[in-house]
């Protein structure tokens, strides 16, 4: 990894860990006044710290971690394995029924990318995403809980079921939700995908497609609320085992029809700065510090950022800006009540009424997240929402 001149040296040598598991090489020493528990942080941040632990175990014994430190790594990677194991077992048990009980189905997104990993255990999995046919439901439902899932949230864009001890399942109906500017292109999946060799349920996607899909799919979590360094590196892994078999023209059209190329190209490019051999520039340090303070899946201040910089919000001062947001944020519109109150779908009169038992479970239950968000809108600034949008604009996700 070459030299990326704005960020702390512990993000750089958690970079230049990464990559050294992925290419199988040894580390290098850590620089000096390296802050081990600062790197510590920033891996459990970004859900790595068990595949850090493969490279650490190359260090000789004087440049190790402090054995605090090391003790918290290594429990991190056998807490990792444990989960992998147990992952990859229930998602196998459950395709098996699905496909028993013809239930038309498409594994998603890090299920399937882990296996491309040097191990699949190094690629941490909160939940598995499942796509399904939406008129099978009930049956899935059934299956799952005869399978001694129960379940966690039904409606809206996926159904959740957990397992103890760890196993969660997304049940997707839809790839992205309605509202999201790639929802008409990706409801075309079905008619891409292709049943997988060994099965007559179990679908899977192209190469290019499934490349284009995870790209909107990182798309969504950076333009909202920002993604983390697996995001980058699963970009990377994809394309270090897949780029000369794929047919970059065809992806590379697709993605233009969605105005994704450009600041896909910018994604690829911040990959091989970080696990391959290209130089940085300012542009790719800028897109490293935001990386870097989203975490795995973003965070609050920056989703609120980008609300508040919506075409409806973005030609706005940014008091008024954030009337805006408040007001939605109080009285969300209904199709996003809905998914907490389904009977909203045929009673859509009471979203009133829905609106004031939200804010007395809000008051009641969640009074310190409530008051948090308050302040969190309150100290978004003008320059915040000036610094997104052109880091946005200059990666080519604003047009």
């Amino acid at each position: 990894m070459r030299s990326l001149s704005t960020i702390q040296r512990e993000k750089m040598y958690l970079i230049h860990l990464l990559a050294t598991v992925l290419h199988a090489a040894q580390p290098q020493k850590p620089p000096e006044n390296l802050d081990w528990a600062t790197l510590y942080k920033l891996s459990t941040k970004h859900c790595v710290a068990n595949m850090v632990t493969y490279s650490l175990s190359k260090l000789s014994h004087d440049s190790k971690p402090p054995h605090e430190i090391l003790v918290q790594f290594q429990n991190d990677c056998k807490k990792g394995m444990a989960k992998e194991a147990t992952q990859h077992i229930t998602v196998e048990q459950v395709l098996k029924t699905f496909e028993e009980n013809h239930i038309a189905c498409m594994p998603l997104k890090g299920y399937l990318i882990k296996y491309l990993y040097p191990q699949p255990d190094m690629r941490m999995m909160s939940d598995v995403d499942i796509l399904f046919r939406h008129e099978q439901t009930e049956q899935v439902k059934k299956l799952l809980l005869g399978l001694g899932f129960t379940v966690e949230h039904e409606g809206g864009n996926h159904d959740v079921y957990y397992k103890k001890p760890f196993m969660n399942i997304e049940m997707h109906r839809r790839l992205i939700a309605e509202n999201s500017p790639y929802s008409d292109y990706l409801k075309q999946v079905w008619g891409r995908a292709r049943l997988k060799t060994d099965g007559q349920y179990i679908y899977e996607l192209s190469q290019e497609d499934f490349f284009i899909f995870i790209m909107m799919h990182l798309t969504k979590h950076y333009a909202k609320a920002g993604t983390g360094i697996r995001s980058i590196m699963d970009i990377w892994v994809y394309n270090n085992r897949y780029r000369s078999e794929m047919d970059w023209n065809y992806i590379q059209a697709e993605l233009e029809k969605v105005q994704l190329w450009e600041f896909t190209q910018n994604i690829c490019g911040l990959g091989e700065v970080w696990f391959g051999e290209i130089q940085s520039n300012e542009l790719y340090d800028e897109m490293s510090e935001y990386i870097f303070s989203s975490g795995v899946y973003g965070t609050k201040k920056h989703s609120l950022v980008s609300a508040m910089n919506t075409s409806a919000s973005k030609k706005r001062s940014i008091r008024a800006a954030k009337q805006l947001y408040r007001l939605k944020l109080f009285f969300p519109g209904l199709t996003a009540m809905k998914t907490t109150y389904p009977f909203l779908s045929v009673l859509p009169f009471l979203l009133p009424l829905c609106w004031v038992l939200r804010g007395v479970k809000s008051l009641l239950f969640k009074r310190a997240h409530t008051f948090q968000m308050i302040h969190q809108v309150h100290s978004v600034s003008e320059e915040d929402r000036a610094r997104q949008r052109n880091l946005h604009k200059n990666t080519g996700l604003l047009k």
